[in-house]
């Protein structure tokens, strides 16, 4: 059931131009998520990219990062947050997730019908966009004219907040660096005094400075969480000291019961072979890579999203 926006005045007790404690912010989580409390350094985040402040913040997979703008863009009476994401897929599947909450989310990319696409710019263009959150890919922002309309949407004080999801993707030094990623290094220019939000799960040290440099960001707050989450049992198995290594993996997923998993292979035939086989002795599965088309790797997020499948075997591609 979608619930009824939280007004903000209510929630910070006060007008749009007070500063949101915690207290406030942490009302926002609850009513619109029903998480209890803020994990890790999420608060942290919130509260530097509200106060005008740019933020790099590595924290791991399901650490809650999308907390540190969805939270932002409900605790402003108007404007948006720009949201940059990599793959179709995951925006999505998030927008979706935000609506049937009753929050206004869109995202743009070359998949949707015109109408639809056409109905998101002419919100963008009023004067007071009903838009919360607009999820776009780096590739779009590289255009002319998307950037163009973000610029006049900058002008009348409507963008609050840009984040970057995956943004060690702009970096040469990271395992998957993406070319459109580096064209992001403009923002800081077209859009003076909004935040930028960095957001990765995986950024050594030099990535992490790279990172930092190539966007520009002015006197970030830096933000670290640990890697380690204790609701995840830890194992190592050394291959060379199975007698079948694919035996004892279909052994380990069919003992887990009916639960979704990820395998991660290097290669892309590696991930066409092993779900062949996994397939063939009675394991739900499917493989996801780059050599797919983005139909079928959106088909095969949607059905592990969905239970339909119960592993996907991929390249770290999956992660992105």
């Amino acid at each position: 059931m979608k619930k009824s926006p939280l007004p903000l005045q209510n929630a910070c007790g006060g007008s749009k131009n007070q500063s949101l404690g915690k207290e406030a912010l942490v009302k926002l989580l609850r009513w619109h998520f029903g998480h209890p409390e803020f994990r890790g350094k999420q608060l942290d985040a919130i509260e530097a990219v509200l106060s005008g402040r740019d933020c790099f913040c590595l924290m791991p997979t399901g650490g809650g990062k999308s907390m540190c703008y969805q939270i932002p863009a409900l605790a402003k009476k108007t404007g948006i947050v720009l949201v940059v994401c990599p793959l179709i897929a995951l925006m999505e599947n998030q927008v979706m997730a935000l609506k049937e909450k009753g929050i206004a989310a869109e995202y743009l990319s070359s998949t949707q019908a015109t109408q639809t696409k056409n109905k998101i710019h002419e919100d963008l263009d009023s004067g007071k966009p009903s838009l919360r959150l607009l999820y776009v890919t780096p590739e779009l922002i590289a255009t002319p004219g998307f950037m163009t309309k973000l610029r006049k949407i900058h002008t009348r004080g409507l963008l609050n907040l840009v984040a970057i999801d995956e943004a060690h993707c702009i970096s040469s030094w990271g395992h998957d660096f993406r070319p459109s990623y580096r064209k992001l290094s403009t923002l800081r220019s077209h859009f003076p005094g909004v935040p930028i939000l960095a957001l990765t799960a995986t950024a050594v040290p030099k990535v992490q400075k790279d990172v930092i440099e190539s966007l520009c960001l002015q006197h970030p707050l830096i933000l670290k969480s640990s890697f380690n989450r204790p609701n995840i049992h830890y194992e190592v198995r050394y291959k060379d000291l199975l007698d079948d290594v694919y035996a004892d993996l279909c052994d380990v997923l069919k003992s887990s019961g009916d639960v979704c998993a990820i395998v991660y292979c290097l290669e892309r035939t590696m991930c066409d072979d092993l779900s062949a086989h996994l397939s063939k002795n009675g394991i739900s599965c499917a493989a996801y890579h780059a050599g797919l088309n983005d139909k079928l790797r959106s088909s095969v997020l949607d059905n592990w999203i969905s239970s339909k499948i119960q592993v996907v075997v991929a390249t770290v591609a999956f992660g992105v």
